[in-house]
Parts: structure tokens; sequence; C-alpha cells
């Protein structure tokens, strides 16, 4: 659905019977994160956006598990405490606990969320491209945004906790938190990175990760390994520092 003269593409109005929050396992994605697993053999992983745990989480441990990886670490990250309670169960249930380890908090340092005027002004009133996807219709989207992460008594920075824990050098880190913190949070991990990985974005035709995806592209220290428009798109890519 088209949105004011920006022409942008609210998500959940393109099928709100689907859940367009979560990944499915059997996918596009699934695969090629199989494939690359194959090759890359990680053993330091981090992801972010854990949501319950069905979709990118379930695919990067049941990728490690095919490809029999042993001695791995893979920290998935999730700031809301039910979504990271049920992905606990989820996880459980579908045999996969093993392979990853939940922790409930925030990716980022505190300081560097957007506050609710922040978010209106970047995500509402001023969105830099057009004909891409955005969460929510316009009138809801500042607030559910700022919600998504409004959440007191969780730790923060996780991602500079873990990264710190892998001498900033993991070797496969997604990024997939809230919409409008995919630019900060990709600014924040590279920053940190002190040797060669791969980051998956997902969300790359969305307000989350396009832009993050364009500069990338430009950028030398970046090699694309894969794109996929599925969904709302996603891409592997290598990082060297």
């Amino acid at each position: 659905m088209l949105e004011d003269d920006k022409r942008l593409k609210v998500a959940a109005e393109l099928d709100p019977s689907h859940n367009l929050m979560q990944m499915a396992a059997e996918s596009e994605f699934s695969r090629h994160v199989r494939d690359l697993f194959k090759t890359l053999r990680p053993q330091r992983l981090i992801e972010t956006g854990t949501y319950c745990g069905v979709g990118s989480t379930t695919v990067i441990a049941s990728a490690l598990r095919d490809c029999s990886i042993v001695g791995h670490k893979f920290y998935s990250i999730e700031v809301n405490p039910l979504y990271h309670k049920t992905a606990i169960e989820n996880l459980t249930n579908n045999g996969l606990i093993d392979y990853v380890t939940l922790v409930n908090g925030l990716s980022l340092p505190r300081a560097y969320l957007l506050s609710l005027d922040e978010i209106e002004e970047k995500f509402v009133n001023k969105i830099e491209f057009t004909d891409i996807f955005v969460d929510h219709p316009a009138g809801e989207r500042a607030q559910n945004y700022y919600s998504e992460v409004s959440f007191d008594g969780v730790p923060d920075d996780l991602l500079g906790r873990y990264l710190k824990e892998f001498d900033y050098h993991p070797d496969f880190i997604l990024l997939d938190s809230a919409g409008h913190l995919g630019a900060v949070e990709f600014q924040y991990v590279v920053s940190l990175l002190k040797g060669q990985c791969v980051i998956a974005l997902d969300d790359i035709y969305h307000v989350k990760h396009y832009k993050n995806f364009m500069d990338a592209q430009k950028d030398p220290r970046f090699e694309i390994i894969f794109s996929s428009k599925e969904k709302f798109g996603f891409c592997t890519m290598k990082f060297n520092p």
C-alpha cells in the first residue's frame, strides 16, 4: 500500500494475515545460511532481534547443528522479556536450545536509543528514501517504535559485551533489531569490529537497513556475498576493517 506522496510501503498493510516480523525457517535465507556455514564454519556468532526464536534464530541454530559445528558460542539478543521467554520455550520445544544462548536486554547502550521526538522526525516527517518498507501507519509509527525498546530494568549494550568477549572479532553477526535502530546498530557494530567477519542484514528493502545496504556497496571494506528480495530483503557481506 502506498503512503502519502513519498510512496512508502507499510509492511503490515500488505498482508495482515501473516506475521511479517517472523522469517520462515525454510526459506531462501535458511538455504543460504546453511550453505554459508558449510565453508565459514563460524565459532563466534551474535544475533540481535531474537523475537520469538522461530525465524532467523532457528535458522542459525539449525545450520550450526546440520553442519556439525561444535564448540561454537551463539548469542541471540532480545529486549522484550515476553518475547525472550517465548523464544526459550520455542527453541526448547524444537530441540535447538543447546545451540544458542538467549539473552534479554538492549543490544545498544541505552544512551544510543532515540527519543520519541527523534523517531517522529526521522521516520515519519523526514524519511530519506522512497518506495521502501516501513512499519506501522504514520500516525502510530513513532510511538510503536519507541515502545518496542522501552523496557526498564534490562541490561544494555549487550552487543558491546559479547563483541568484547569475542575480542571484537566475531565470525558471523546478524543485525535485526527494531526498524528505527538499523542504522544506529550497524554503525555501532562496525565501529567496534577489529577483525574480518560476515555481517548479515535482515530487511534491506526496509527503512531498517536500506541505507546500510546501499552504503556498504560503495564502501571498500565490504564485499556483498549474497542478497535477496525475499520478504523485505536480506544480504550477507564480508567486512574487513
